[in-house]
C-alpha cells in the first residue's frame, strides 16, 4: 500500500477517528448493560472498550519501535486478551471513562509523532506473535488500519446488541 502524504493524513484520521466511534457507540448505553455478553467473542461491551484501548496501546508501541528503528523487529508473545486475561487485568468491573480519555490523548500522540516526518507510516516493523511462530512484517500503516478494521470488528458487537425498546416493540408486533 502506498502513503501518499493525503493517503497518510486518511489513515491517520481513520485510527484517530476510534475514540469518537467508541463514545457514539456508547451513548445511550445504561452501566447495567456495560456488563451484558455481546457479540460472537462473549465479551461485555465494558470488556470490550478495555480491549480495543488495549490493542491499541499495544499497537502503539508496536509503531513506536518502528518509528525508532525500521526492521526492527517486536515480540508480542505475552500478549493474550482471552477471559481470564480480562480478568486479571479487571477489564470486567472497571470504569470505561478513563480507558477511552486514554485512548483519546494516545491517537493524538501518535498522530503528532507520526506527522513530524513524511513518509512514517512506510516505517516498517517484523512481529511475531506465538513462540516459535515465523515473523512477518507490517508497515505503521497497515498497523493502523488494522486497529481500524479490528475496532469495526468489535463496534458490530454494540450495534447487534438487543436494545430493550427493539424487543419490546417486537413483542407488541408478533401479539
Amino acid at each position: 500500500m502506498t502513503h501518499t502524504p493525503d493517503r497518510s493524513a486518511e489513515v491517520i484520521a481513520r485510527w484517530m477517528g476510534i475514540p469518537a466511534q467508541l463514545r457514539r457507540a456508547l451513548r445511550g448505553v445504561p452501566e447495567k448493560q456495560l456488563s451484558k455478553r455481546a457479540g460472537g467473542e462473549g465479551m461485555t461491551l465494558r470488556e470490550t472498550v478495555h480491549h480495543l484501548v488495549e490493542a491499541n496501546l499495544v499497537a502503539s508501541n508496536i509503531i513506536i519501535a518502528a518509528l525508532a528503528k525500521s526492521g526492527s523487529t517486536y515480540d508480542w508473545t505475552w500478549v493474550n486478551p482471552g477471559g481470564s486475561w480480562m480478568r486479571r487485568l479487571g477489564y470486567n468491573r472497571a470504569p470505561i471513562g478513563p480507558a477511552i480519555a486514554t485512548l483519546s490523548a494516545l491517537c493524538r500522540h501518535i498522530a503528532a509523532i507520526l506527522s513530524v516526518r513524511p513518509g512514517r507510516l512506510r516505517c516498517t516493523v517484523r512481529l511475531f506473535d506465538a513462540p516459535g511462530s515465523p515473523k512477518y512484517t507490517k508497515t505503521v500503516g497497515q498497523i493502523l488500519l488494522d486497529e481500524v478494521s479490528h475496532a469495526r470488528e468489535h463496534l458490530q458487537a454494540f450495534r447487534d446488541r438487543p436494545r430493550r425498546g427493539r424487543m419490546l416493540q417486537s413483542r407488541r408486533t408478533s401479539a
